[in-house]
C-alpha cells in the first residue's frame, strides 16, 4: 500500500514538477481549442465544418511528417548538448534549415495544383478554395514546433506552455471577433491557423535567439543526426497518416457532412493525445540521458503507474463532456456519441503505454521499430476500414482506429519485453 510519506516525497520530484506545468498548460490549451472548435463546428455546421476537418488533419500530418524527424531529434541531441556547445547550434541550425526546405516546396505545391489535390487527395472538389491558405498554414505550424520543441529539450516548461497557450487563447479571440462580425466561414479559421503560429513563432524566437544560423555545419555529426531522423521520419509518416486514416476513409466513402461529424468526434477526445504530449514532453529527455536499465526500468515503473492513473481518470471525466460538446455544437453531432466512445477507449490504451514506448525511442534508442510497427498500424487501420466502414457508417471509422491502436500498443509491449532481456542488469 502506498505510504502518504511516499506521494509528498513524489510530489518534490523535478518529474513531478515539471509534470504539473505540462499538464496545467495542456489543460488550459485544450479547453481553449475546444471553445474554439465548438465555436467553429456550431456558426460553421457539419458540411463547412467537414472541410476545416479536413485541412486540419492534413495540416496536422504534414507538420509531423514533412519535418523529417527533426523534432525527436531536437529532444534526442540538445537534451545532450547545449546551444552554447557546437553540436547543440548544428542540430538547430540543420532543423531550420530543413524546415524552410519543406515549406517552400509544399507551399508552391498546394498554390500551383489546388483542384488536383482537392480530388486526389481528400475526393472533395470543394476542398479546392482552401488548398492553398492549408499550405500556409503548414508552413507557419512547421515553424511554430522549433521554438517548442527547443523549449522541451532544454526543459523551459513555462515556455513551452506559453506557446500553447498564447497561440490558442489569441486564436480563440480572433474567431470570436470574426464571428461578430460575421466573417467566419471555413477559410477564415483555415487562415487563423495560419497567422497565429507564426505570430507566436517569431515570439519563441525572440527567446531562443538567431544565432545558432552562423554556425558551421560538421557533416560528420550531420550524417550523426541523420541517422537518428531517417527513422523518426519513418516512423513518424508511417504513424501520423495511419492515425488520421480513419478520418481519410471517412471522407473518401461519405458526405462531407459526415465527415464533420465524425471529426467533431475525433475532436472531443484530443485532450488524451495533448496530455500524453505534455507529460511526454518531461519524460522523454530523462529516458534520453538514462546511462544504465537500472535507470530506465524504475523511471519506466513510475512513469507507467502515473500514465495509467491519468488515462483512466481523462477516459472517466471525458464520457459525459464529449456528449455536452457535441450537443452545444448542434444536435446534427450527436450521431458520433458512439464512434466517440470507441475513439476514447483507444486513446486511452494509447496514453497508458506512452512511457514505454518513449523508453524503446529514447533510451533503447530504436526508432526503427515505430517505423514497422505503424506500417502495421496503418494497414490493420486502412483494412479494416475499408471492410466496416461501408457497413457499419462511423461506427466502423471508430472501430479501424481501436483496431490499429491495439495492435500499435500490444507490438511495443512485446518488442520492449524483447529488447530488455538484451539490456544488462545493474
Amino acid at each position: 500500500m502506498i505510504k502518504f510519506s511516499q506521494l509528498k516525497q513524489a510530489a518534490k520530484t523535478v518529474t513531478f514538477k515539471q509534470s504539473v506545468i505540462t499538464v496545467v498548460s495542456t489543460v488550459f490549451n485544450g479547453g481553449l481549442a475546444t471553445i474554439y472548435y465548438l465555436l467553429v463546428a456550431r456558426i460553421l455546421g457539419s458540411g463547412q465544418y467537414g472541410l476545416f476537418v479536413l485541412a486540419t488533419a492534413t495540416i496536422a500530418i504534414m507538420s509531423s511528417v514533412f519535418d523529417f524527424g527533426n523534432d525527436r531529434g531536437m529532444i534526442k541531441f540538445m537534451s545532450k548538448y547545449s546551444p552554447e556547445e557546437s553540436e547543440g547550434r548544428q542540430v538547430m541550425k540543420f532543423s531550420f534549415l530543413t524546415k524552410i526546405a519543406s515549406s517552400l516546396f509544399f507551399v508552391c505545391l498546394f498554390f500551383l495544383f489546388p483542384d488536383t489535390i482537392a480530388k486526389l487527395v481528400f475526393n472533395q472538389p470543394e476542398m479546392a478554395t482552401i488548398i492553398p491558405i492549408t499550405g500556409l498554414a503548414f508552413a507557419s505550424q512547421l515553424f511554430f514546433y522549433f521554438p517548442t520543441y527547443y523549449f522541451q529539450a532544454r526543459e523551459k516548461f513555462v515556455w513551452w506552455g506559453v506557446m500553447f497557450v498564447g497561440t490558442n487563447f489569441f486564436r480563440l479571440l480572433l474567431a470570436v471577433i470574426a464571428a461578430i462580425f460575421g466573417r467566419l466561414d471555413a477559410l477564415m479559421a483555415i487562415v487563423l491557423f495560419t497567422v497565429t503560429p507564426f505570430i507566436f513563432f517569431l515570439i519563441g524566437m525572440s527567446r531562443v535567439g538567431w544565432g545558432f544560423l552562423s554556425e558551421k555545419l560538421d557533416p560528420k555529426f550531420i550524417r550523426e543526426i541523420f541517422s537518428f531522423n531517417r527513422w523518426t521520419f519513418g516512423f513518424s509518416a508511417v504513424s501520423t497518416v495511419s492515425s488520421r486514416l480513419d478520418t481519410y476513409i471517412t471522407s473518401y466513402f461519405s458526405r462531407i457532412s459526415d465527415v464533420g461529424v465524425y471529426g467533431l468526434a475525433t475532436q472531443a477526445t484530443m485532450i488524451m493525445p495533448n496530455l500524453v504530449s505534455a507529460v511526454g514532453a518531461v519524460t522523454g529527455p530523462k529516458f534520453s540521458r538514462f546511462g544504465h536499465a537500472g535507470e530506465n526500468r524504475n523511471y519506466l515503473k513510475k512513469s507507467s503507474l502515473f500514465f495509467g492513473g491519468i488515462a483512466a481518470a481523462s477516459g472517466i471525466v471525458l464520457l459525459p463532456l464529449g456528449w455536452i460538446f457535441m450537443f452545444i455544437s448542434g444536435t446534427e453531432y450527436l450521431t458520433g456519441f458512439v464512434p466517440f466512445l470507441l475513439l476514447i477507449l483507444s486513446q486511452v490504451i494509447f496514453f497508458a503505454l506512452a512511457p514505454l514506448r518513449d523508453s524503446i525511442l529514447y533510451y533503447h534508442s530504436r526508432p526503427n521499430f515505430f517505423f514497422w510497427a505503424g506500417i502495421g498500424h496503418g494497414l490493420i487501420t486502412l483494412s479494416s476500414g475499408l471492410l466496416l466502414l461501408p457497413r457499419f457508417g462511423l461506427v466502423g471509422a471508430s472501430l479501424s482506429n481501436l483496431l490499429g491502436q491495439l495492435f500499435l500498443n500490444s507490438a511495443a509491449v512485446w518488442y520492449y519485453r524483447r529488447i530488455s532481456v538484451k539490456s544488462p542488469q545493474t
